[in-house]
């Protein structure tokens, strides 16, 4: 192996335990995983349930509401599934034609 990969490996190898180290309470905001993001300020947040959308408004003092906008369903048109169709068969009558009038059985 050359210098270089050498050095990667065992930089790899030294950083590992460091990943396991990580906790796993937190994400990345800093905030604890289970816990809500709006501690004690106003807080809103919207987000989409199906067809509804939802806006949930915290104030500090405790107050929370919650606004659901429904829309109608969506409905889309399906065109018909392609179908393969075969082409009529081709009759071709045993002989010779000549110029397509004059027809010689064999």
């Amino acid at each position: 192996m050359t210098a270089t990969a050498t050095s990667l490996c065992l930089a790899a190898l030294l950083a590992l335990p460091l990943a396991a180290q990580a906790d796993p309470w937190k994400d990345e905001s800093g905030h604890g995983k289970w816990r809500g993001h709006h501690h004690g300020g106003d807080y809103k947040e919207e987000y989409w349930d199906g067809n509804c959308k939802v806006e949930r408004k915290f104030k500090g003092n405790g107050d929370y509401k919650e606004e659901r906008k429904c829309k109608g369903p969506r409905y889309g048109y399906y065109g018909p599934a392609p179908v393969y169709v075969e082409p009529a068969p081709v009759y071709v009558p045993p002989g010779v034609t000549v110029h397509g009038t004059v027809t010689f059985p064999r």
